[in-house]
């Protein structure tokens, strides 16, 4: 269970993430996205074994212009990191478990990034990556050098999905069962890790993730937003779930509790509509 090669704290690396949509359109120098292809060469193989692959991309744009393929949304990019994976049935989890690895990989050495999991267009992206037919495209993120202002767009994104916010503890997190929250003094050498959970980003903010502390088991379940996965053509809320094991994982191992992934739901009373399980982290 490596952490991240990088000498500053997971924790504060977390903290310091922010998806940026506007950049100064400064290229990306050779030396970092050698780093971030060595990064991404050592990586191991995600919770649930699913084949994914991640390559980067220009696009060749010159300029701070709006980047084609994103709808207006990302300007003044030409570098791209874009996420191949093999269909399986934890696919998106495991794909949000990688890439979270390779943004915050990128913030630690300086770059800016920003999730984009609807918000492009696959086939400029399929096109110069040899897509095969049993596989998808789910998410790309720019890399660069953040603008001196948002665009009116990406303050507009900002803004509407209440980036900034999150929601407190007892929205988040129980103890025992979904009655009974849990609070940050129960939580004991989880703390850190729970709460790098709390701060990770989400697809319109919506911090699909629900845990419950079970001794020394740690349940995740997934609370759907109703129409959600309609809305979009990545079930985005089970990548979600993958980027809060990234960050509890990453966290835990920095924090020097050991332990691992396992599914084995577990027998909890009186589940809240919506509430689905995802998987569970058991202390050694």
């Amino acid at each position: 269970m490596p952490g991240l090669p990088i000498d500053t704290p997971i924790t504060e690396i977390i903290t310091k993430r922010r998806s940026w949509r506007t950049y100064n359109g400064k290229p990306v120098e050779n030396e970092k996205k050698d780093q971030i292809l060595s990064f991404i060469s050592t990586l191991d193989k995600p919770p649930f074994g699913s084949e994914a692959r991640f390559q980067m991309v220009d696009l060749d744009l010159k300029g701070t212009g709006k980047v084609s393929g994103t709808y207006g949304v990302i300007k003044g990019a030409e570098t791209f990191i874009a996420t191949i994976v093999k269909n399986s049935p934890m696919d998106m989890e495991d794909v949000g478990f990688l890439f979270e690895k390779i943004i915050l990989f990128a913030t630690a050495i300086g770059l800016d990034t920003c999730w984009m999991g609807a918000s492009f267009s696959t086939p400029l992206f399929s096109e110069k990556m040899e897509l095969k037919p049993e596989e998808t495209i789910p998410v790309v993120s720019p890399i660069g050098y953040r603008a001196g202002r948002r665009s009116i767009t990406d303050t507009v994104f900002h803004i509407s999905a209440g980036s900034k916010k999150r929601k407190p503890w007892p929205d988040l997190f129980f103890d025992s069962n979904f009655d009974s929250p849990l609070e940050k003094n129960d939580a004991g050498e989880l703390e850190v890790p729970f709460e790098m959970v709390r701060l990770a980003p989400s697809a319109v903010n919506k911090q699909p993730w629900r845990l419950i502390l079970d001794g020394k088991k740690v349940h995740f379940f997934l609370k759907r937003t109703m129409g959600f996965e309609s809305m979009f053509k990545m079930d985005l809320q089970r990548i979600d779930m993958g980027i809060a094991m990234c960050h509890f994982e990453l966290a835990a191992n920095e924090m020097g509790v050991e332990g691992g992934w396992k599914v084995e739901e577990p027998n909890i009373e009186s589940l809240p509509d919506g509430i689905e399980y995802a998987v569970s982290w058991e202390c050694d």
